[in-house]
Protein backbone atom coordinates (compact mmCIF):
# COMPACT_ATOMS: atom_id res chain seq x y z
CA UNK A 1 0.00 0.00 0.00
CA UNK A 2 1.33 3.13 -1.17
CA UNK A 3 1.03 6.66 0.74
CA UNK A 4 3.14 10.01 0.48
CA UNK A 5 6.89 9.59 0.87
CA UNK A 6 6.87 11.71 3.60
CA UNK A 7 5.41 8.91 5.82
CA UNK A 8 7.70 6.44 3.82
CA UNK A 9 5.62 3.24 3.92
CA UNK A 10 2.61 2.81 5.93
CA UNK A 11 2.20 -0.94 8.01
CA UNK A 12 0.02 -3.47 6.47
CA UNK A 13 -1.78 -6.97 7.50
CA UNK A 14 -3.96 -8.98 5.86
CA UNK A 15 -6.72 -7.14 3.45
CA UNK A 16 -9.66 -8.98 4.48
CA UNK A 17 -11.10 -7.76 8.15
CA UNK A 18 -12.14 -11.00 9.98
CA UNK A 19 -15.89 -10.84 10.79
CA UNK A 20 -16.89 -10.18 14.15
CA UNK A 21 -18.11 -12.39 16.57
CA UNK A 22 -19.98 -11.55 19.80
CA UNK A 23 -18.57 -12.73 23.27
CA UNK A 24 -20.73 -13.98 25.94
CA UNK A 25 -19.19 -13.67 29.09
CA UNK A 26 -21.61 -15.11 32.28
CA UNK A 27 -19.84 -14.21 35.54
CA UNK A 28 -21.40 -16.10 38.49
CA UNK A 29 -21.43 -14.14 41.67
CA UNK A 30 -21.08 -16.69 44.78
CA UNK A 31 -23.61 -16.01 47.83
CA UNK A 32 -22.63 -14.31 51.17
CA UNK A 33 -22.65 -17.95 52.78
CA UNK A 34 -20.52 -19.55 50.23
CA UNK A 35 -17.73 -16.55 49.98
CA UNK A 36 -17.05 -16.63 53.63
CA UNK A 37 -16.44 -20.53 53.83
CA UNK A 38 -12.80 -19.80 53.38
CA UNK A 39 -10.92 -20.07 56.39
CA UNK A 40 -8.28 -17.30 57.09
CA UNK A 41 -6.61 -19.30 59.60
CA UNK A 42 -5.88 -22.02 56.34
CA UNK A 43 -4.80 -18.97 54.51
CA UNK A 44 -1.83 -17.67 57.31
CA UNK A 45 -0.73 -21.55 58.13
CA UNK A 46 3.02 -22.09 56.69
CA UNK A 47 4.02 -24.65 53.95
CA UNK A 48 4.39 -28.03 55.16
CA UNK A 49 7.88 -29.50 55.77
CA UNK A 50 7.18 -32.89 54.55
CA UNK A 51 5.68 -30.94 50.66
CA UNK A 52 9.52 -30.70 50.33
CA UNK A 53 10.65 -33.86 48.90
CA UNK A 54 8.14 -33.41 45.31
CA UNK A 55 9.54 -35.77 42.89
CA UNK A 56 11.71 -33.92 39.57
CA UNK A 57 10.14 -33.81 36.43
CA UNK A 58 11.27 -36.11 33.51
CA UNK A 59 12.78 -33.47 31.18
CA UNK A 60 14.03 -36.59 28.94
CA UNK A 61 11.61 -36.19 25.94
CA UNK A 62 10.77 -39.05 23.57
CA UNK A 63 9.74 -37.76 20.31
CA UNK A 64 8.70 -40.65 18.13
CA UNK A 65 6.73 -41.24 21.43
CA UNK A 66 2.74 -41.13 20.42
CA UNK A 67 -0.52 -42.28 22.38
CA UNK A 68 -2.06 -45.23 21.84
CA UNK A 69 -5.56 -43.79 19.67
CA UNK A 70 -2.91 -42.21 17.36
CA UNK A 71 -3.90 -42.63 14.27
CA UNK A 72 -0.57 -43.64 11.61
CA UNK A 73 0.58 -40.80 9.26
CA UNK A 74 3.80 -40.96 7.36
CA UNK A 75 3.41 -37.35 6.17
CA UNK A 76 3.60 -35.91 9.38
CA UNK A 77 6.39 -38.00 11.20
CA UNK A 78 8.07 -35.90 13.99
CA UNK A 79 12.05 -35.05 14.32
CA UNK A 80 13.57 -38.89 15.27
CA UNK A 81 15.74 -37.91 17.53
CA UNK A 82 15.86 -35.26 20.41
CA UNK A 83 19.26 -34.53 19.16
CA UNK A 84 17.28 -33.63 15.49
CA UNK A 85 14.55 -31.15 17.18
CA UNK A 86 17.55 -29.86 19.30
CA UNK A 87 18.61 -28.69 16.13
CA UNK A 88 15.48 -27.79 14.42
CA UNK A 89 14.68 -25.73 17.65
CA UNK A 90 18.38 -24.09 17.77
CA UNK A 91 18.40 -23.11 13.91
CA UNK A 92 15.55 -21.24 13.68
CA UNK A 93 16.17 -19.66 17.65
CA UNK A 94 14.66 -15.55 16.54
CA UNK A 95 17.63 -12.87 16.75
CA UNK A 96 15.62 -9.97 18.14
CA UNK A 97 16.31 -6.25 17.88
CA UNK A 98 15.88 -3.66 20.54
CA UNK A 99 15.14 -0.23 20.71
CA UNK A 100 18.27 2.52 21.45
CA UNK A 101 15.81 3.83 23.91
CA UNK A 102 15.34 0.42 25.71
CA UNK A 103 16.03 0.52 29.52
CA UNK A 104 14.27 -3.02 30.65
CA UNK A 105 16.67 -6.14 28.93
CA UNK A 106 15.54 -9.87 29.47
CA UNK A 107 17.29 -11.66 32.41
CA UNK A 108 17.21 -15.39 33.16
CA UNK A 109 14.64 -16.54 35.07
CA UNK A 110 16.95 -18.17 38.06
CA UNK A 111 18.48 -14.38 38.20
CA UNK A 112 14.89 -12.55 38.26
CA UNK A 113 13.81 -15.17 41.16
CA UNK A 114 17.01 -14.80 43.14
CA UNK A 115 15.47 -11.45 43.66
CA UNK A 116 11.72 -11.52 44.54
CA UNK A 117 9.48 -12.48 46.93
CA UNK A 118 6.86 -14.90 46.55
CA UNK A 119 3.25 -13.55 48.15
CA UNK A 120 -0.16 -14.60 49.13
CA UNK A 121 -2.23 -11.85 48.11
CA UNK A 122 -6.02 -11.53 49.28
CA UNK A 123 -8.21 -11.09 46.24
CA UNK A 124 -10.85 -8.60 46.21
CA UNK A 125 -11.65 -4.52 47.63
CA UNK A 126 -9.90 -5.24 50.68
CA UNK A 127 -6.63 -6.51 48.65
CA UNK A 128 -3.76 -7.19 50.99
CA UNK A 129 -0.17 -9.19 51.32
CA UNK A 130 -1.78 -12.01 53.65
CA UNK A 131 1.61 -14.06 53.77
CA UNK A 132 5.20 -13.66 52.76
CA UNK A 133 5.70 -17.39 51.68
CA UNK A 134 9.69 -17.26 50.46
CA UNK A 135 11.41 -14.43 50.86
CA UNK A 136 14.17 -12.59 48.78
CA UNK A 137 17.05 -15.16 48.40
CA UNK A 138 14.43 -18.28 49.00
CA UNK A 139 12.37 -18.49 46.04
CA UNK A 140 13.61 -21.24 43.34
CA UNK A 141 11.64 -24.01 41.40
CA UNK A 142 11.37 -25.98 44.07
CA UNK A 143 10.10 -23.46 46.34
CA UNK A 144 7.50 -22.52 43.82
CA UNK A 145 6.53 -26.06 43.37
CA UNK A 146 6.26 -26.92 46.88
CA UNK A 147 4.24 -23.33 46.89
CA UNK A 148 1.98 -24.31 43.91
CA UNK A 149 1.60 -27.69 45.79
CA UNK A 150 0.10 -26.27 48.82
CA UNK A 151 -1.59 -22.62 48.20
CA UNK A 152 -2.53 -23.42 44.77
CA UNK A 153 -5.33 -25.82 46.33
CA UNK A 154 -9.34 -25.57 46.55
CA UNK A 155 -9.09 -23.54 49.86
CA UNK A 156 -7.68 -20.38 48.68
CA UNK A 157 -9.79 -19.39 45.49
CA UNK A 158 -10.12 -15.89 47.56
CA UNK A 159 -6.60 -14.87 46.70
CA UNK A 160 -3.30 -15.66 44.62
CA UNK A 161 0.33 -15.86 44.71
CA UNK A 162 2.48 -13.34 43.22
CA UNK A 163 5.62 -12.91 42.52
CA UNK A 164 7.03 -9.65 43.64
CA UNK A 165 10.82 -7.63 42.11
CA UNK A 166 11.82 -6.18 45.37
CA UNK A 167 14.57 -3.51 44.54
CA UNK A 168 13.32 -1.54 41.56
CA UNK A 169 17.39 -1.29 40.94
CA UNK A 170 16.91 -4.80 38.95
CA UNK A 171 14.59 -3.82 36.62
CA UNK A 172 16.89 -3.18 33.92
CA UNK A 173 17.43 -6.87 34.18
CA UNK A 174 20.69 -8.51 32.67
CA UNK A 175 21.75 -5.61 30.15
CA UNK A 176 25.68 -6.19 30.24
CA UNK A 177 25.35 -10.54 29.93
CA UNK A 178 22.60 -9.82 26.80
CA UNK A 179 23.87 -12.28 24.68
CA UNK A 180 24.21 -14.48 27.59
CA UNK A 181 20.60 -15.00 28.71
CA UNK A 182 18.88 -17.56 27.34
CA UNK A 183 15.75 -17.54 24.86
CA UNK A 184 13.64 -20.29 26.53
CA UNK A 185 11.58 -22.69 24.11
CA UNK A 186 8.32 -24.94 24.20
CA UNK A 187 7.84 -26.95 21.47
CA UNK A 188 4.65 -28.63 20.51
CA UNK A 189 3.15 -30.87 17.90
CA UNK A 190 0.16 -30.03 15.76
CA UNK A 191 -2.63 -32.30 15.23
CA UNK A 192 -6.09 -31.87 12.63
CA UNK A 193 -8.75 -32.74 15.73
CA UNK A 194 -11.07 -34.53 12.84
CA UNK A 195 -8.20 -37.09 11.79
CA UNK A 196 -5.73 -37.00 14.53
CA UNK A 197 -3.04 -36.39 11.74
CA UNK A 198 0.14 -34.27 12.10
CA UNK A 199 -0.02 -31.09 10.53
CA UNK A 200 2.51 -28.74 11.54
CA UNK A 201 5.25 -28.35 14.48
CA UNK A 202 5.31 -25.74 16.79
CA UNK A 203 7.95 -23.48 18.92
CA UNK A 204 7.01 -21.06 21.12
CA UNK A 205 10.20 -18.95 21.60
CA UNK A 206 9.86 -17.00 24.89
CA UNK A 207 11.48 -14.02 25.86
CA UNK A 208 11.26 -13.04 30.00
CA UNK A 209 12.20 -9.46 31.01
CA UNK A 210 12.02 -8.39 34.76
CA UNK A 211 9.88 -5.45 33.94
CA UNK A 212 7.27 -3.81 31.41
CA UNK A 213 7.88 -0.13 31.08
CA UNK A 214 5.10 2.94 31.04
CA UNK A 215 3.67 4.00 27.90
CA UNK A 216 4.22 7.40 26.19
CA UNK A 217 1.16 8.65 25.01
CA UNK A 218 1.50 9.60 20.91
CA UNK A 219 4.97 9.00 21.66
CA UNK A 220 6.23 11.72 24.06
CA UNK A 221 3.45 12.28 26.62
CA UNK A 222 4.43 10.51 29.68
CA UNK A 223 2.06 7.95 31.11
CA UNK A 224 2.86 7.68 34.81
CA UNK A 225 2.95 3.87 35.40
CA UNK A 226 0.56 3.07 32.76
CA UNK A 227 1.31 -0.25 31.55
CA UNK A 228 4.51 -0.81 34.42
CA UNK A 229 5.11 -3.89 35.86
CA UNK A 230 6.85 -6.35 37.27
CA UNK A 231 8.29 -9.67 35.07
CA UNK A 232 7.20 -9.72 31.04
CA UNK A 233 6.55 -12.85 29.12
CA UNK A 234 6.49 -12.37 25.69
CA UNK A 235 6.92 -14.72 22.62
CA UNK A 236 7.52 -15.76 19.09
CA UNK A 237 6.23 -18.79 17.41
CA UNK A 238 7.53 -20.56 14.37
CA UNK A 239 5.48 -22.83 12.53
CA UNK A 240 6.82 -25.69 10.52
CA UNK A 241 6.26 -29.12 9.04
CA UNK A 242 6.08 -31.48 11.40
CA UNK A 243 9.60 -32.95 10.44
CA UNK A 244 10.82 -29.69 11.04
CA UNK A 245 12.29 -29.60 7.97
CA UNK A 246 10.78 -26.55 6.42
CA UNK A 247 9.16 -23.51 8.32
CA UNK A 248 5.66 -22.23 7.12
CA UNK A 249 5.41 -18.85 9.01
CA UNK A 250 6.45 -16.55 12.24
CA UNK A 251 3.67 -15.37 14.74
CA UNK A 252 5.04 -12.16 15.84
CA UNK A 253 2.89 -12.25 19.38
CA UNK A 254 2.44 -8.47 20.44
CA UNK A 255 -0.15 -7.48 23.44
CA UNK A 256 -1.52 -10.31 24.17
CA UNK A 257 -2.62 -11.82 20.74
CA UNK A 258 -4.16 -7.94 20.37
CA UNK A 259 -1.77 -6.74 18.13
CA UNK A 260 -0.05 -10.05 16.97
CA UNK A 261 0.72 -10.93 13.09
CA UNK A 262 1.93 -13.92 11.12
CA UNK A 263 3.85 -13.51 8.20
CA UNK A 264 4.68 -16.40 6.02
CA UNK A 265 8.32 -17.92 5.87
CA UNK A 266 9.30 -16.26 2.38
CA UNK A 267 8.39 -12.85 4.10
CA UNK A 268 10.20 -13.71 7.32
CA UNK A 269 13.10 -10.97 7.66
CA UNK A 270 16.69 -13.30 8.20
CA UNK A 271 20.20 -12.93 10.06
CA UNK A 272 23.05 -13.81 7.65
CA UNK A 273 23.07 -17.39 9.27
CA UNK A 274 19.38 -17.62 8.13
CA UNK A 275 17.93 -17.34 11.38
CA UNK A 276 14.10 -15.24 11.66
CA UNK A 277 15.14 -11.72 12.71
CA UNK A 278 12.54 -9.64 15.27
CA UNK A 279 12.18 -6.62 16.78
CA UNK A 280 10.98 -5.72 20.14
CA UNK A 281 9.18 -2.59 21.14
CA UNK A 282 10.58 -0.07 23.62
CA UNK A 283 9.51 -0.61 27.15
CA UNK A 284 6.33 -3.37 26.13
CA UNK A 285 8.40 -5.59 24.14
CA UNK A 286 5.71 -6.67 22.08
CA UNK A 287 7.48 -8.28 18.60
CA UNK A 288 7.28 -7.49 15.11
CA UNK A 289 8.70 -8.49 11.59
CA UNK A 290 9.87 -4.86 11.05
CA UNK A 291 11.18 -1.73 12.51
CA UNK A 292 9.55 2.13 12.86
CA UNK A 293 5.96 3.29 14.06
CA UNK A 294 3.54 0.62 14.83
CA UNK A 295 -0.04 2.19 14.99
CA UNK A 296 -2.27 1.46 17.50
CA UNK A 297 -5.00 2.42 19.41
CA UNK A 298 -6.15 5.56 17.64
CA UNK A 299 -2.76 6.47 17.24
CA UNK A 300 -2.50 7.37 21.01
CA UNK A 301 -0.57 4.17 22.16
CA UNK A 302 1.96 3.47 19.41
CA UNK A 303 4.10 0.70 19.48
CA UNK A 304 8.12 1.81 18.36
CA UNK A 305 10.70 -0.67 17.01
CA UNK A 306 13.94 0.40 15.46
CA UNK A 307 16.55 -1.93 14.40
CA UNK A 308 19.26 0.39 15.47
CA UNK A 309 19.84 -0.75 19.39
CA UNK A 310 20.77 -3.66 20.91
CA UNK A 311 20.80 -6.95 19.32
CA UNK A 312 19.98 -9.95 21.24
CA UNK A 313 22.04 -12.83 19.61
CA UNK A 314 21.52 -15.00 22.24
CA UNK A 315 24.45 -18.05 22.42
CA UNK A 316 21.96 -20.62 24.43
CA UNK A 317 18.31 -21.61 23.66
CA UNK A 318 16.70 -23.75 26.73
CA UNK A 319 14.09 -26.34 25.59
CA UNK A 320 11.60 -26.36 28.80
CA UNK A 321 9.29 -29.11 29.60
CA UNK A 322 7.30 -29.62 32.82
CA UNK A 323 6.25 -32.43 35.07
CA UNK A 324 2.56 -32.98 33.59
CA UNK A 325 4.00 -33.22 29.81
CA UNK A 326 5.98 -36.69 30.96
CA UNK A 327 8.61 -36.16 28.63
CA UNK A 328 6.35 -36.57 25.47
CA UNK A 329 6.02 -33.75 22.77
CA UNK A 330 2.51 -32.63 23.67
CA UNK A 331 -0.53 -32.57 21.41
CA UNK A 332 -2.90 -29.46 20.42
CA UNK A 333 -5.41 -29.15 18.04
CA UNK A 334 -4.57 -27.40 14.95
CA UNK A 335 -6.56 -23.74 14.73
CA UNK A 336 -4.90 -22.81 11.34
CA UNK A 337 -2.88 -19.98 10.60
CA UNK A 338 -2.98 -16.82 8.62
CA UNK A 339 0.10 -17.39 6.15
CA UNK A 340 -1.66 -15.64 2.98
CA UNK A 341 1.95 -13.49 2.63
CA UNK A 342 0.76 -10.36 3.41
CA UNK A 343 2.95 -6.91 3.31
CA UNK A 344 3.38 -5.98 6.85
CA UNK A 345 5.24 -2.58 7.21
CA UNK A 346 5.40 0.48 9.48
CA UNK A 347 5.27 4.17 9.43
CA UNK A 348 8.43 5.70 9.22
CA UNK A 349 10.36 2.02 8.48
CA UNK A 350 13.89 3.04 9.01
CA UNK A 351 16.97 1.91 6.82
CA UNK A 352 18.43 -1.64 7.77
CA UNK A 353 21.72 -0.86 9.88
CA UNK A 354 23.05 -4.76 9.33
CA UNK A 355 21.92 -7.70 9.31
CA UNK A 356 23.60 -9.42 12.28
CA UNK A 357 25.09 -12.87 11.83
CA UNK A 358 22.97 -14.61 13.82
CA UNK A 359 25.51 -17.85 14.50
CA UNK A 360 23.27 -20.56 15.60
CA UNK A 361 22.97 -20.96 19.93
CA UNK A 362 23.18 -24.22 21.43
CA UNK A 363 20.03 -25.75 22.10
CA UNK A 364 19.63 -28.01 25.83
CA UNK A 365 16.85 -28.66 27.96
CA UNK A 366 16.31 -27.32 31.18
CA UNK A 367 14.23 -28.85 33.91
CA UNK A 368 11.76 -26.33 34.17
CA UNK A 369 10.01 -26.90 37.79
CA UNK A 370 9.21 -22.76 37.23
CA UNK A 371 6.62 -23.92 34.69
CA UNK A 372 4.71 -25.97 38.03
CA UNK A 373 4.37 -22.59 39.08
CA UNK A 374 0.45 -21.22 38.34
CA UNK A 375 0.51 -17.97 40.22
CA UNK A 376 1.30 -14.79 38.40
CA UNK A 377 4.49 -12.99 37.64
CA UNK A 378 4.07 -9.53 39.18
CA UNK A 379 1.18 -8.38 39.38
CA UNK A 380 -0.57 -9.01 36.24
CA UNK A 381 0.87 -11.55 34.27
CA UNK A 382 -0.11 -14.97 34.27
CA UNK A 383 2.18 -18.13 34.84
CA UNK A 384 3.29 -19.22 30.81
CA UNK A 385 1.52 -22.52 31.28
CA UNK A 386 -1.57 -20.84 32.14
CA UNK A 387 -1.13 -18.40 29.02
CA UNK A 388 -3.45 -19.94 25.82
CA UNK A 389 -0.25 -19.59 23.04
CA UNK A 390 1.38 -21.86 25.89
CA UNK A 391 -1.20 -24.43 25.85
CA UNK A 392 -2.73 -24.37 22.55
CA UNK A 393 -1.88 -24.16 18.87
CA UNK A 394 -0.61 -20.48 18.36
CA UNK A 395 -3.10 -17.61 17.64
CA UNK A 396 -4.52 -18.11 13.99
CA UNK A 397 -5.67 -14.66 13.47
CA UNK A 398 -3.89 -11.41 12.00
CA UNK A 399 -4.28 -8.17 13.34
CA UNK A 400 -4.45 -5.62 10.42
CA UNK A 401 -3.16 -1.83 11.32
CA UNK A 402 -6.97 -0.79 11.21
CA UNK A 403 -7.79 -3.41 13.67
CA UNK A 404 -5.23 -1.94 16.04
CA UNK A 405 -5.71 1.45 15.57
CA UNK A 406 -9.61 1.36 16.09
CA UNK A 407 -9.34 -1.15 18.97
CA UNK A 408 -11.69 -1.54 20.43
CA UNK A 409 -14.21 -1.26 17.79
CA UNK A 410 -12.61 -3.41 15.02
CA UNK A 411 -13.49 -6.90 14.89
CA UNK A 412 -12.03 -10.20 15.39
CA UNK A 413 -10.35 -8.85 19.00
CA UNK A 414 -12.58 -10.94 20.98
CA UNK A 415 -9.35 -12.85 22.67
CA UNK A 416 -8.15 -9.99 24.01
CA UNK A 417 -11.06 -10.17 26.37
CA UNK A 418 -10.05 -13.43 27.90
CA UNK A 419 -7.22 -13.13 29.36
CA UNK A 420 -9.47 -10.14 31.39
CA UNK A 421 -12.40 -12.11 32.11
CA UNK A 422 -10.66 -13.17 36.26
CA UNK A 423 -9.84 -9.89 36.82
CA UNK A 424 -13.75 -8.51 35.71
CA UNK A 425 -15.06 -11.23 38.07
CA UNK A 426 -12.92 -10.51 40.60
CA UNK A 427 -14.20 -6.93 41.17
CA UNK A 428 -17.78 -7.69 40.76
CA UNK A 429 -17.00 -10.02 43.25
CA UNK A 430 -15.36 -7.29 45.19
CA UNK A 431 -18.04 -5.33 44.66
CA UNK A 432 -20.36 -7.82 46.01
CA UNK A 433 -18.09 -8.51 49.19
CA UNK A 434 -18.17 -4.86 49.89
CA UNK A 435 -22.09 -4.26 50.10
CA UNK A 436 -22.10 -7.42 51.57
CA UNK A 437 -19.71 -5.70 54.68
CA UNK A 438 -22.11 -2.83 54.03
CA UNK A 439 -24.96 -4.82 54.88
CA UNK A 440 -23.49 -6.21 58.24
CA UNK A 441 -22.34 -3.01 59.26
CA UNK A 442 -26.00 -1.45 58.88
CA UNK A 443 -27.59 -4.50 60.50
CA UNK A 444 -24.91 -4.02 63.84
CA UNK A 445 -26.02 -0.47 63.88
CA UNK A 446 -29.69 -0.78 63.98
CA UNK A 447 -29.31 -3.65 66.33
CA UNK A 448 -27.48 -1.37 68.77
CA UNK A 449 -29.54 1.34 67.68
CA UNK A 450 -32.20 -0.78 68.61
CA UNK A 451 -30.75 -1.70 72.18
CA UNK A 452 -30.38 1.51 72.96
CA UNK A 453 -33.99 2.52 72.41
CA UNK A 454 -34.90 -0.35 74.44
CA UNK A 455 -32.41 0.31 77.43
CA UNK A 456 -34.36 4.21 76.84
CA UNK A 457 -37.80 2.69 77.66
CA UNK A 458 -36.79 0.93 80.29
CA UNK A 459 -35.21 3.67 82.16
CA UNK A 460 -38.24 5.79 81.08
CA UNK A 461 -40.81 3.03 83.07
CA UNK A 462 -38.25 3.06 86.12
Amino acid sequence: MQIHSGLKRLYVGPAVLPAARTVQVTVRLQSSSTKHQQSKTAEDEVINDDLKNLRAPDTTPDFRRSGSNERASTSGRLPQTVQDLQNVIASNCPVFYFHPEERYFPCTVQWFLERCELQLIRKGWRRRVLRIIERVGEVDGESLKRAQAWFGAQPFKRSFMMLRLVDPAHRAGQPDRLNQVPIYAHAKQVVDPRTGRRTALEINYMKFLAFNGSYKLFGWIPAGNLGAHDADWEHVTLRLTPDGRRVLGVYYSAHRHQDGVWRSAGEVPRSEGGRPLAHIAVNGHGSYPVAGTIPRIFFAANDQTSNRGAVWDTERCMIVTNSGQGGALPKVEDRGSDLDGSSYEALGSSADSGTPKGQRPAAAYEAAEWLDYGGRWGTTVEAPANQDWFARAENPVSRTWLQQVLFPLAPGIESIYEPAMEEVEEALEGAQERMEHMQSELRQEAEHMQRKVEDWVKGGRK
